[in-house]
């Protein structure tokens, strides 16, 4: 029973692994739902092999359904698609000769003669 368990818990850990470095892009709901199915599946197994009466049967029914399980949870996290427009940088700066010298009410501190003024070049 033990075996099954260790079984369980190394096929989880290459699920893990292999799910990391295949998806390219994880905004894909197909992409994330076989990663979320490679994981239930993995871990089913393990749980499914250490906690019933019967190991060979829990593993089946802990894959089965921790694929299942697995693959919605997969979809469900994916994060919503972003509802707003990109904003557009201006190429220039936006205020002109706004870091030239010290913002009004500061001065360089006093009796520092290395402190350099803002705008050093």
């Amino acid at each position: 029973m033990m075996r099954l368990a260790v079984t369980g818990v190394v096929a989880a850990a290459l699920a893990a692994m292999l799910s990391a470095c295949v998806s390219a892009d994880v905004e894909d709901p197909v992409e994330r739902a076989v990663a979320g199915a490679a994981l239930g599946t993995a871990l089913g197994t393990g749980l499914g092999a250490t906690f019933a009466i019967n190991p060979a049967i829990g593993t089946v029914i802990g894959a089965e359904s921790g694929a299942a399980l697995g693959a919605a949870v997969g979809v469900m996290t994916m994060p919503p698609t972003p509802s707003y427009r990109p904003i557009a940088v201006p190429a220039e700066a936006v205020i002109p000769d706004f870091y030239d010298a010290w913002p009004p009410g500061y001065h360089s501190p006093p009796l520092n003669p290395e402190t350099q003024s803002p705008h050093a070049g």
